[in-house]
């Protein structure tokens, strides 16, 4: 009888272990890694407000240029696609922002960013478009291990990766900015936006 009740005992313990295991199994899986640092910067917007993006805010963030003849303006239109789904979700500006730095300062000026944010209906509570010096851009972009190079006329070659940034300014996701056979994958970003936000 007692061997019985030491088996009992043993199973329990074993099946109460292996169910812990993979609980834990299970929810790593759900967690979103650290890939990096991002090491936090400030810059003047489009209207020459200086903005911090230590804000303990989520960013989803990109370079562009205004000149780029296809992958800035097909990623600034599904970043208009997710300044949408934040503001019907209440989260665009007050927990989540849109970045997009500029790696031509030289020839996107201020006016000229502005006139390029209102062709995607940006709102600036929550979509800042930036601008530093050169100087500025490539310390900031090299942080992120950015690579551009303007090659020939107007034209600049640049990695074409976006930043999902937390609340501690970690690096936590890495998506494909847009081309012509492909789009954005706003719905895998939104998902994982409000994971991080739920995780605050």
């Amino acid at each position: 009888m007692r061997k019985k009740v030491s088996y009992v005992l043993i199973s329990l313990i074993i099946l109460a272990i292996g169910i812990f295991a993979l609980n834990k199994v299970l929810s790593t899986g759900k967690e979103m890694p650290v890939l990096d640092e991002a090491v936090p910067f400030v810059m003047k917007d489009a209207y020459h407000e200086s903005y911090d993006s230590n804000n303990q805010k989520v960013k989803l963030l990109a370079f562009f240029y205004t000149n780029c003849p296809d992958i800035c303006p097909l990623t600034m239109m599904d970043f208009s696609l997710l300044q949408q789904g934040l503001q019907e979700s209440d989260l665009f500006g007050t927990e989540v922002e849109l970045v997009a730095i500029t790696l031509d300062p030289e020839v996107d000026t201020y006016d000229v960013i502005k006139d390029y944010a209102k062709n995607f209906n940006a709102n600036r509570d929550g979509w800042r478009f930036l601008r530093g010096s050169p100087e500025e851009t490539k310390r900031i972009a090299d942080s992120f291990h950015m690579k551009y190079k303007k090659v020939e006329g107007d034209y600049i070659a640049h990695n074409t990766t976006m930043f999902l940034i937390d609340q501690n300014n970690k690096i936590r996701g890495l998506y494909d900015m847009a081309n012509a056979k492909e789009r954005v994958d706003t719905e895998e970003i939104m998902k994982s936006i409000e994971k991080l936000v739920q995780s605050k």
